[in-house]
């Protein structure tokens, strides 16, 4: 049974603009939040800490 690489493809790029729609909206209004709350805690004279472990903890050094 040959592989139809066209179909692979397509199926392929589906399922990740599905996935990519889901992730969307389930996390629209929880950023939304997040923002909120980072905003009214810089604006009260607070910080944000960032940290993480390995590749992580590279990325929260550059914030």
């Amino acid at each position: 049974m040959a592989l139809d690489l066209g179909e692979f493809f397509d199926s392929e790029l589906n399922e990740h603009a599905a996935v990519a729609a889901a992730t969307k909206a389930a996390l629209r209004a929880p950023f939304a939040r997040l923002v909120e709350v980072c905003a009214r805690s810089l604006r009260a004279g607070g910080k944000l800490l960032f940290f993480g472990n390995g590749g992580s903890a590279a990325d929260a050094q550059h914030l």
